[in-house]
């Protein structure tokens, strides 16, 4: 995080309240929060869904382009100033291989133009996490940030509930699924995208809880809680138990190559009992006999057309972030499939990722996002001190990783849980290489 982190300088945990804020501090402080509001609350919070969405356009979402090309140079002109080299650290092998597939995509993509910019974004956001990482000056400044970040995140969305619903409830009369009205969203787009975003509160609820302050920890899992109860999202809901248990598990093994088959075990099952179940006929038999709705709300549709995609370009994929929504599929794959081609994504991170950058570098994005974080979490030391911030970036990715095969949250341009998501196997590879500063 910190100068201090870097070295194992130690900060004192008594006198920094008590010492006025200076300048570096500040900066530090104000960069963060306007970086985590951008993610969380977005330049569109409380979009009237009963309009039509947005047509896919060439362009992209000139907001969205220009808020966070805003964040990245002001927080790469910070950086240039405090030890930049630090974010080397970052650049292992395997990323550096999942980009340079990313970059083959981009070549063979039957839209290049939209891939390379696509694939430029997200190499601004992914920077963007990065070096947000750098900011805080010790565990304690951390969690007082995300602590304010997380309030001012959940006091908008219960505000909005009570004084604009038709902004932050579903509505019958959505353009767009309909059925969800009573559900609630918040800021945020849809009740999926809020479930998820409180549980990701309840996790640094649990963290502030530990390292800053038990009342005010237990008052942001609390208000989180509720939202998420609320907003009837079942991955979310699903997911947060199974994200809890699985990094306790890994904590008492601290074995890599123990602790990274069970995560892909899990990743396996989730995958095998969802987009498996229209490929493997029993499969679909038995969730369709446990289950109310085996269709998991029409996501077999888009599975079953995505896998048959997948097939015809098994390697390269269809480029970078241009399957879904192109005009390629909207209007040229419409005689081969239902409505599924007029969907927004797969709802399943792992077939997003074989039908955009192929096969391989799907297996290279799980390498790198879903086994070496666990890796890097099991080399750390079990200091008492780093104990909770490991944990939480561990629950992070454990969830972002079994909440992928229902959402498609991996290498999602702007996306608050791809954000965390990628914050927390940056934080895990930070703590691997670095010692904190309490």
């Amino acid at each position: 995080m910190s100068h201090a982190a870097k070295h194992g300088g130690q900060a004192s945990a008594t006198s920094a309240p008590h010492a006025a804020i200076d300048a570096d501090t500040f900066t530090r402080s104000a960069l963060f929060v306007i970086v985590l509001l951008s993610v969380w609350i977005s330049f569109h919070p409380f979009s009237d869904l009963s309009a039509p969405p947005p047509s896919n356009t060439q362009g992209g979402d000139i907001a969205n382009q220009i808020g966070f090309s805003l964040i990245f140079l002001a927080l790469a002109a910070w950086a240039s100033l405090n030890e930049p080299g630090r974010l080397k650290l970052l650049l292992r092998p395997v990323l550096l291989a999942t980009l340079a597939w990313c970059a083959l995509s981009v070549i063979t993509s039957w839209a290049p133009s939209s891939a390379a910019r696509h694939l430029a974004f997200t190499l601004v956001v992914m920077s963007i996490s990065a070096m947000t990482l750098l900011l805080p000056k010790n565990l304690r400044h951390f969690a007082d940030l995300l602590a304010i970040v997380a309030l001012i995140v959940i006091a908008l969305c219960y505000l909005g509930v009570f004084l604009v619903p038709k902004l932050a409830v579903h509505q019958a009369t959505d353009f767009l699924e309909p059925e969800h009205a009573g559900e609630w969203r918040g800021v945020f787009d849809h009740k999926n995208e809020a479930g998820a975003n409180m549980v990701l509160f309840i996790f640094i609820g649990l963290f502030v809880a530990r390292v800053r302050s038990l009342a005010l920890g237990c008052l942001i899992v609390v208000l989180a809680s509720i939202f998420l109860a609320f907003s009837q999202s079942k991955t979310a809901v699903g997911v947060l138990p199974i994200a809890v248990m699985v990094p306790a598990l890994i904590g008492r093994t601290r074995r890599p190559a123990l602790a990274s088959a069970l995560v892909l075990a899990g990743l396996a099952l989730f995958n095998l009992f969802s987009v498996g179940t229209v490929v493997f006929g029993p499969v679909h038999d038995l969730v369709h006999a446990i289950m109310s709705d085996a269709s998991f709300t029409g996501r077999t549709d888009i599975w079953q057309f995505g896998i048959e995609a997948v097939m015809q370009r098994p390697i390269t994929g269809y480029g970078f972030d241009t399957f879904f929504g192109t005009d390629q599929v909207v209007y040229g794959m419409a005689g081969n499939a239902s409505w599924a081609n007029t969907a927004a994504d797969a709802h399943n991170a792992y077939l997003n990722l074989a039908l955009t950058i192929g096969l391989p570098g799907m297996a290279l994005a799980v390498a790198w996002a879903v086994v070496l974080p666990i890796v890097d979490y099991c080399r750390q030391a079990n200091e008492p001190h780093t104990n909770a911030l490991q944990k939480l970036f561990l629950r992070v990715c454990v969830y972002g990783a079994y909440a992928s095969c229902f959402e498609s949250s991996i290498f999602q341009q702007v996306s608050s849980v791809w954000f965390f998501f990628l914050t927390a196997i940056f934080g895990l590879r930070y703590l691997a290489r670095t010692r904190v500063a309490v």
